[in-house]
C-alpha cells in the first residue's frame, strides 16, 4: 500500500511462496497461506503474485480456526502465531473428510453440480455432468440451454469470486 502511494504507476509482483515455505510437505497450510496473502495483498495493491493459482483454496472456504491463525500470523498479531500454526499443521490432515465432501456433493441436482464442479475447479464429472444436463430436453431443450443456464450460472459465480479477489485463477 505504501509502495503505491509513494511510487504512483508501479507495479508489484513478487513469489508468494517464501511466506510459507517452512510449511513444505503441509500443502494444505501452505494453500490456506497464499489465499490468505493474496487476498489482502491486491486488496492492498499487489498486482501479480507468483503461485500455482489451481490448487488454491477459495478464502472463504478456508477453515475458520485455519483462517484466523493464517491471518494472524500474517499481520504479526499473535507472538505465538508460528507455534500455533506448526501446531494446526501437525493435528490437522486432510484426506478421508475429503471423500465425504465429494460424495455429498454429488449427491445434489446436476445443476448444482455443475456449479460445484466449476466454483472448485473439479473437471473429473464436468463433461458427464454437462451432458445429463443435455440430455433433459425439458428443461434444456437445445444444447445452447445448458451453456446459457447451468454452466454460465457457474462461471457468473466464478467471476465474482474473482473480481472480489476471493478465487484466483490460474495464468
Amino acid at each position: 500500500k505504501i509502495i503505491k502511494e509513494k511510487c504512483p504507476g508501479c507495479r508489484i509482483s513478487g513469489g508468494v511462496s517464501n511466506f510459507s515455505f517452512s510449511f513444505r510437505g503441509k500443502e494444505f497450510v501452505r494453500e490456506a497461506m497464499h489465499s490468505v496473502f493474496l487476498y489482502h495483498a491486491i486488496k492492498n495493491g499487489m498486482d501479480m503474485g507468483i503461485v500455482n493459482a489451481g490448487v488454491m483454496p477459495l478464502y472463504d472456504d478456508i477453515p475458520k480456526d485455519l483462517l484466523k491463525i493464517c491471518e494472524d500470523l500474517l499481520w504479526n498479531l499473535d507472538p505465538e502465531g508460528t507455534e500455533k500454526l506448526l501446531e494446526y499443521a501437525q493435528n490437522n490432515t486432510p484426506g478421508a473428510k475429503a471423500e465425504v465432501v465429494v460424495d455429498e456433493w454429488r449427491s445434489k441436482n446436476v445443476e448444482e453440480r455443475l456449479q460445484h464442479s466449476l466454483v472448485k475447479g473439479i473437471d473429473k464429472f464436468v463433461v458427464e455432468d454437462t451432458e445429463e444436463a443435455r440430455l433433459n430436453k425439458t428443461l434444456y431443450p437445445r444444447p445452447l440451454n445448458v451453456i446459457e443456464g447451468p454452466l454460465m450460472s457457474g462461471m457468473s459465480i466464478v467471476g465474482d469470486l474473482f473480481g472480489a479477489r476471493k478465487m484466483f485463477l490460474p495464468v
